[in-house]
C-alpha cells in the first residue's frame, strides 16, 4: 500500500509498525513473584491490530494510525492527540487488570469474593487504550513524555492523558510492571536528553552523542483514597470513582532508579529465588550495555549494577532470546536455576513471561557509510557473518586498577566491564565492520554467575553500512531493532490451517533485523550444525547439557547457539523503521494461514511492504525452513 494513504499524507517520518492486541492481563490467580509472568495464551479477545506511528522534522504533530489486518479498515487518532504527541515512538497496550488488584485485599476483608465485585476494573476505559512513548533529540521534539490514549480513533470518546511533566526528556520505551508488590501495574521506563544538536553549542570535533544522558525511571501508579464500603469501588478524595488518569492524579510521581539507560531495555529474573528483577539496558549515548538489579517492594530501588560491555558501540536493541531452545522443553521450563523472562524487550513477543532464555541480543547502531550506493550483497554479508564466529579472542578490555568510576557508588556494584569476545581469525575489536548484531550468553554455572562472570559475546552479523541521503542526516546509523520469532504462531512446522506440514517444532527462533539507514530488512535463520571444513556436527540434543557449565555449548571457542545465516535480505532503497510480525491472515491476499506476516516500513518511499511466510512445500529445496 502507498504510505500516503496509510498515514494521511504525511510527508516524511519513520513508520514503527506494532503488533498489538487487547490484553486480558487478569492476574488474580497469581501471587507474589508470579504476578510478573503473564500467560499470553489468554490473549484471544481480538485479532491482530497493526499500529503505525509517524513523525516529521517539519510538522508540529505526530501520526498514530491503526489497521485491522483482517478487514483492511484503517483509523487514526484525532488532531488534538496528534498535535500533543509530536514524535510518537513505541505503542503498547494497557493491561486491563490495572484496577482489580488495588482493592482485592479490601474486597476479601469485606467478604466479597465473587467475580461481579471486580466489574469495576474497566471503569476507566482501559479495554481499548494505548501507552505511547514520545520525543526525540531534535529541537521542538525533545520535550517528550508518556501518554495514555483512551479509545483511540473513536471521535466521540477518544481522550489523551500525559503521565509526565513535560520536561526536556524523551522516551522510547515504557512497560507496565508491579514493582511494589501490591498488584499495582506502574510504569518502568528509560528516558534521555541531549543538548540541542542544532544550536551550535557543541564543538565541531565533539561527538554530540557523548553529551546525551539517560535515566531508568519509575512512574508510580496512584492509589485510591478509599473504597466504597458496600460495593468496594475505589474512590478518589472527592468521593468520585477513582481514576488514576484523571487531572487530579496526573502527572504520576516519577522517581529516578538509576542513571544510564536511555533508549531500549529488557527485564529478566536472573535469580528466581530472590526478590529482585534485572533490567538489561542498551545505553545508546554512553555506548555500553549495563545491568541494574531492582529490589521489589513498597519502595523499589536498584541494589546492584554492573557494566556488561563498554566496547559494544552505540547499543540499541536489548532483546531476551532463547537461542538454546530452552522454552521448547518441559525439563528446562521446570528448572528454577534458569534465568526467566519478565519483559522480552521487544514489540514482537516470542517469549512469554516466565519462559527461560539463554541470550540477550543487542544491536550496535553505528554510522559507517557505504562506499557505494549499492546495498551489501547477500554473499558478502553471509561471509562476514560466518567468519565473525571462527575463534575465541581474549577480551580486549583493559582493566585500569587506578581508575575509579562514579557508576554505581553507594550500593553493590561491579564497575568493571566483563565480556569475552568471540570474533574472527584473532582480529581485535577494531575489525568489527560497521554496525553489528551481538548475542550475549547469560552465565549460569552457579547462582551468582551473572553477577561475577563475563557475559560471553558472539558476533552474529556485522558489516551494516549507512546509505547516506539528505533525509537521514539526523542521527544516521545501522542496524536498527532486532526481533526473534517463529514461522508459525505455535512454533510448529505446519500451516495451522489444517494442511499437513513437517510436523516439526522449531526450537531456535528466526531473527528479524531492521536495517534502519542500511535501507534493508533481514531475516536470519539458525545453523544447527558446525559446517567448518564440510563436517556437520549437530548440536547436543540434551537441554540440560546446553544450560549448565561454562563451556558445554562451545566448540572451538564458538557459542554454537549463535550461529545464524542470512535467509532473506529485503532491499528497500529507503530507511527501514521498526518491523512487525503478525500471524493472522492479511486481508484477502492468497497466503498460507497461520504463518508469519512480516511488515516492513519504508520511510522515504512512503510505503509499507508486507511479506508472508509459508510452508515451502512447493519448493524444490527442503532445508527445514
Amino acid at each position: 500500500e502507498e504510505g500516503e494513504g496509510l498515514i494521511g499524507g504525511l510527508q516524511g517520518g519513520m513508520f514503527y509498525w506494532k503488533n498489538w492486541k487487547f490484553k486480558n492481563d487478569d492476574l488474580a490467580n497469581f501471587v507474589g513473584r508470579d504476578s510478573f509472568f503473564v500467560d499470553d495464551d489468554e490473549d484471544q479477545l481480538d485479532g491482530d491490530r497493526l499500529w503505525v506511528t509517524g513523525f516529521s522534522l517539519t510538522k508540529q504533530r505526530g501520526e498514530l494510525h491503526t489497521l485491522d489486518v483482517k478487514t483492511g479498515i484503517m483509523s487514526h487518532v484525532n488532531d488534538k492527540t496528534a498535535k500533543s504527541i509530536k514524535w510518537p515512538n513505541e505503542v503498547a497496550s494497557i493491561p486491563m487488570q490495572s484496577t482489580n488488584c488495588e482493592f482485592n485485599k479490601y474486597a476479601e476483608g469485606l467478604g466479597k469474593t465473587d467475580d461481579s465485585y471486580n466489574s469495576e476494573s474497566d471503569y476507566n476505559g482501559l479495554a481499548d487504550a494505548l501507552l505511547v512513548t514520545d520525543g526525540f533529540l531534535v529541537p521542538g521534539k525533545d520535550k517528550g513524555g508518556l501518554y495514555v490514549v483512551k479509545n483511540p480513533g473513536n471521535k466521540a470518546a477518544e481522550q489523551k492523558v500525559c503521565l509526565t511533566d513535560g520536561s526536556e526528556w524523551f522516551y522510547h520505551r515504557a512497560i507496565w510492571l508491579d514493582l511494589t508488590g501490591d498488584g499495582r501495574k506502574s510504569i518502568l521506563a528509560a528516558r534521555a536528553k541531549v543538548p540541542s544538536i542544532l544550536n551550535g553549542n557543541s564543538g565541531a570535533q565533539e561527538d554530540w552523542r557523548a553529551l546525551g544522558v539517560g535515566e531508568l525511571v519509575w512512574l508510580e501508579r496512584p492509589q485510591p483514597h478509599s473504597f466504597n464500603k458496600v460495593t468496594g469501588s475505589p474512590l478518589d478524595v472527592d468521593g468520585n470513582v477513582f481514576d488514576p488518569f484523571s487531572d487530579s492524579n496526573t502527572p504520576w510521581k516519577l522517581r529516578v532508579l538509576d542513571e544510564g539507560p536511555d533508549v531500549m531495555f529488557s527485564v529478566a529474573d536472573l535469580d528466581p529465588t530472590d526478590s529482585t528483577i534485572e533490567v538489561i539496558a542498551s545505553q545508546f549515548f554512553s555506548r555500553k550495555l549495563s545491568l541494574h538489579s531492582i529490589q521489589l517492594g513498597p519502595t523499589p530501588k536498584v541494589i546492584f549494577q554492573r557494566i556488561i560491555d563498554e566496547r559494544c558501540g552505540a547499543a540499541f536493541s536489548s532483546v531476551l532470546s532463547d537461542l538454546d531452545g530452552l522454552a521448547s522443553t518441559n525439563e528446562c521450563r521446570r528448572d528454577d536455576s534458569l534465568p526467566l523472562v519478565v519483559d522480552v524487550g521487544s514489540t514482537v513477543v516470542s517469549l512469554n513471561g516466565g519462559d527461560p532464555f539463554s541470550h540477550v541480543l543487542v544491536t550496535s547502531h553505528e554510522c559507517t557509510y557505504a562506499e557505494t550506493n549499492g546495498a551489501t550483497s547477500q554473499s558478502d554479508w553471509q561471509q562476514r557473518s560466518i567468519q565473525q564466529q571462527s575463534t575465541i579472542v581474549p577480551s580486549p578490555i583493559d582493566q585500569n586498577e587506578d581508575s575509579e568510576s562514579d557508576f554505581g557508588k553507594g550500593y553493590g556494584v561491579d564497575t568493571t566491564p566483563s565480556v569475552e569476545v568471540h570474533s574472527s581469525k584473532n582480529i581485535d575489536q577494531s575489525k568489527i565492520d560497521g554496525g553489528s548484531l551481538f548475542a550475549y550468553r547469560i552465565p549460569t554455572s552457579h547462582k551468582d554467575a551473572w553477577k561475577t562472570l563475563p557475559w560471553t559475546r558472539s558476533v552474529i552479523a556485522t558489516g551494516f553500512k549507512v546509505q547516506g541521503q539528505l533525509s537521514n542526516m539526523i542521527n544516521p546509523g545501522a542496524p536498527g531493532f532486532c526481533y526473534t520469532f517463529f514461522p508459525t504462531r505455535d512454533g510448529m512446522g505446519n500451516d495451522c490451517g489444517g494442511n499437513s506440514g513437517t510436523g516439526k517444532r522449531w526450537s531456535r527462533p528466526l531473527i528479524g533485523l531492521s536495517g534502519d539507514c542500511a535501507e534493508a530488512a533481514y531475516i536470519l535463520r539458525p545453523i544447527d550444525c558446525d559446517v567448518d571444513d564440510g563436517n556437520a556436527v549437530p548440536l547436543s540434543s540434551s537441554p540440560s547439557s546446553r544450560v549448565h557449565g561454562s563451556n558445554i555449548n562451545f566448540n572451538d571457542g564458538i557459542d554454537k547457539s549463535t550461529k545464524y545465516s542470512l535467509m532473506c535480505e529485503i532491499k528497500c532503497k529507503s530507511t527501514v523503521g521498526s518491523l512487525a510480525i503478525g500471524y493472522d491472515d492479511f486481508c484477502s491476499a492468497e497466503q498460507h494461514s497461520g504463518y508469519a506476516k512480516i511488515y516492513v516500513p519504508c520511510y522515504e518511499l512512503n510505503k509499507v511492504l508486507v511479506f508472508a511466510m509459508g510452508s515451502g512445500e512447493d519448493e524444490d529445496l527442503d532445508d527445514g525452513w
